[in-house]
């Protein structure tokens, strides 16, 4: 009998486990808007927390475009994480476009920018792998693995305006310096704890902030001589959390185990 401790024993496969938080609102506290997918608790809580890998809505099974894992808190497999990534996904606007008050962004940052530097620069990720607490860094030391960049240094307000925590690309992550290992079935938990002092940025349903819901996106399309003008709903607001590494089991997928 082979011993189960040895690598060697195990097979594996690149594998790269994800979670997504998005909603309309990103409100500290909103339960009508604000919901995450897959959930009925806020994108953010009243206690400015985002949390990953607890909802049991959001799973592969459910919303395979929000995440891959299969059970809420656990994992159906064996994993070893190397790398970390944290990606901010936000609608890119013009500069000086507010949310629903004009006078919101007169400084030619637009809100989605605002809301973007509370959530990566005052926070802190918790990370917890199997056993133990394995990281409680800020949440600025982690790149953003690839995604959508537009920003555009220039001081004309008509600038277009979006970020993220690093270049977009794909080879952007923390790379551990040694894998964490998890065993089947032990627990998995993450989350952005912010900083109290983005709260009033950030906003609430009783004082809203540059969380609030964007109005809906003017889409003008030519019909005759009049051109036509149709309300689009705005992308949601989102952060996804990445985890890569290797998924491991002791035979091979589809294999009959003796």
């Amino acid at each position: 009998m082979e011993n189960p401790q040895n690598p060697a024993a195990f097979k594996s496969q690149p594998w790269n486990l994800f979670d997504t938080i998005t909603a309309k609102s990103f409100l500290m506290g909103d339960t009508v808007n604000g919901k995450a997918a897959g959930s009925e608790v806020p994108a953010i809580s009243a206690n400015g927390e985002i949390v990953f890998f607890q909802s049991s809505g959001r799973t592969r099974a459910n919303m395979p475009w929000y995440t891959n894992l299969d059970v809420p808190g656990q994992l159906a497999y064996g994993f070893q994480v190397w790398q970390i990534s944290v990606s901010v996904i936000m609608p890119a606007m013009v500069g000086n476009q507010s949310n629903n008050n004009p006078g919101v962004g007169d400084d030619g940052v637009s809100p989605v920018v605002r809301l973007s530097e509370a959530l990566l620069n005052y926070s802190v990720l918790q990370l917890n792998l199997g056993q133990e607490d394995q990281i409680e860094w800020p949440t600025s030391r982690f790149p953003a693995g690839g995604g959508l960049s537009l920003a555009v240094a220039s001081a004309d307000d008509a600038s277009f305006q979006s970020v993220n925590n690093g270049v977009s690309m794909a080879s952007n992550v923390l790379s551990l310096p040694e894998p964490i290992e998890m065993g089947r079935t032990q627990n998995l938990s993450a989350k952005i704890r912010l900083a109290p002092e983005v709260f009033p940025l950030i906003g609430s349903i009783a004082a809203p902030g540059v969380g609030l819901a964007l109005l809906p996106y003017k889409y003008t399309i030519p019909e005759g001589e009049v051109p036509v003008v149709v309300d689009l709903p705005m992308p949601q607001f989102a952060i996804q959390l990445n985890l890569k590494g290797r998924r491991v089991k002791q035979t091979q997928y589809g294999q009959l185990v003796r």
